[in-house]
């Protein structure tokens, strides 16, 4: 069991994940939870929120040169 769990723990991002991916992500949420919650220009805070929590998923290579942020 702890071998499988070892290699779950290995073959996600959760892995990989640093402190400022982490905190990026807690500001995208934060972000969302403004326009969502609060109703603070949500046609703004969504779109924001959403690309910072997706640019910042560990391993998935986003942002790097050959992602989809790459390119723009």
């Amino acid at each position: 069991m702890e071998s499988i769990l070892q290699s779950l723990w290995q073959t996600t991002g959760f892995a990989n994940l640093g402190i400022g991916e982490l905190f990026m992500m807690a500001v995208g949420g934060g972000l969302l939870y403004l326009a969502i919650a609060k109703r603070f220009e949500p046609l703004l805070l969504v779109p924001i929120g959403f690309g910072a929590i997706l640019s910042n998923i560990p391993v998935a290579g986003m942002a790097g040169p050959e992602g989809l942020l790459g390119y723009i």
